[in-house]
């Protein structure tokens, strides 16, 4: 054996602790950077868990920024951001908002710009009320949590195309920590189910039937039929909607606990009989009449398609459109015309 050998064997002792302090050091990056190893289990002020988090946002290590950020004095009015961030070539920083807030009644239902147009949505209802679609969904708290000021409703905007059932856990699961936390909890706790309808896809508008119902006007010129698009959300659920793509969204609803929300909502009052029915409401195209003994809330929510259109010749005039819906899906929903 060479003398140079012999030097050289000092140098590969010292190497191999080296090596091996590198590559520990470089595990330890990884978990901290890029997994929840040595991390928190909860987050948002233990609103949200880490596992639910990352069922939604997948791999990554999850925070929640600057925490749980709620006003003085209202525990039911909060809003939170959860991320998920990972160091790893090609990976992008996900997010997902939360927020509780107290809403008018139908918010599901109205087009503010906020809230998806619900025949896009997944409802749910039973041990949880709420709605999930590509990249938003609500869950409502116990009505044991509503005021004077309408039901409380917990909101979330994930990353587009999340696993649907992913995403109304973790609401159900924030919306039940919510009410614990104001302390109105309802006896039975809130339940996510295991899973939800698929989203309506769309379809041309049948040459016999509007959304499915037969009777009820196409909501724009006549000329323009052939070519409109349609999404029906007509599963075996309480809630049913129909957007005719760019012209108008039809809704209803004898889910118990929106339509206790609604009713109970400021500005609720009795409206001009739609129909030859007597209802209630916020104006004259958001509506509870009684069907058969159950409240049913009746909304139409107009698109730009058929605010263009107003006023050509063949098209349906507003108030005629809504009072044909009412009329055409309340036979359905077991609605019949009251005496004056």
């Amino acid at each position: 054996m060479t003398s140079g050998s012999r030097l050289a064997r000092p140098g590969q002792k010292i190497a191999a602790p080296l090596l091996a302090a590198v590559v520990l050091l470089a595990a330890g990056a990884h978990l901290w950077l890029n997994t929840n190893i040595f991390g928190r289990d909860e987050v948002c002020g233990g609103l949200v868990s880490m596992g639910s988090a990352q069922t939604v946002l997948g791999s990554g290590r999850v925070s929640d920024r600057n925490g749980l950020d709620d006003r003085p004095g209202e525990r039911l009015d909060f809003t939170c951001t959860v991320e998920s961030t990972s160091f790893l070539t090609g990976s992008d920083t996900e997010r997902l908002n939360i927020s509780v807030s107290r809403e008018r009644g139908d918010f599901p239902f109205t087009d503010n710009g906020r809230w998806p147009s619900p025949a896009r949505m997944s409802f749910v209802s039973g041990k949880t009320t709420g709605a999930v679609g590509a990249d938003h969904g609500w869950v409502l708290l116990p009505g044991s949590c509503s005021t004077a000021d309408g039901p409380a409703v917990v909101e979330g905007y994930a990353p587009q195309g999340s696993d649907r059932v992913a995403l109304i856990r973790i609401l159900t699961e924030v919306a039940g920590k919510a009410a614990e936390r104001a302390s109105c909890a309802a006896e039975r706790p809130l339940v996510a189910p295991d899973t939800v309808p698929a989203p309506p896809k769309p379809r041309q508008v049948g040459d016999d039937a509007v959304c499915g119902l037969t009777g009820l006007v196409f909501p724009g010129r006549p000329e323009d039929r052939d070519a409109a698009m349609e999404r029906v959300q007509d599963g075996t659920g309480p809630t049913w909607s129909c957007e005719v793509e760019e012209r108008a969204v039809y809704s209803v609803t004898r889910e118990p606990r929106l339509v206790a929300g609604i009713t109970a909502s400021p500005g609720f009052s009795g409206q001009p009989r739609v129909a030859d029915r007597q209802v209630s409401g916020f104006d004259d195209r958001h509506v509870v009449a009684d069907c058969g003994g159950v409240p049913t809330y009746f909304s139409l929510e107009l698109g730009q398609e058929y605010t263009s259109a107003a006023g050509a010749p063949g098209t349906p005039r507003l108030q005629a459109l809504f009072t044909n819906f009412v009329d055409v899906a309340g036979k359905r929903f077991g609605c019949s015309a009251q005496a004056p």
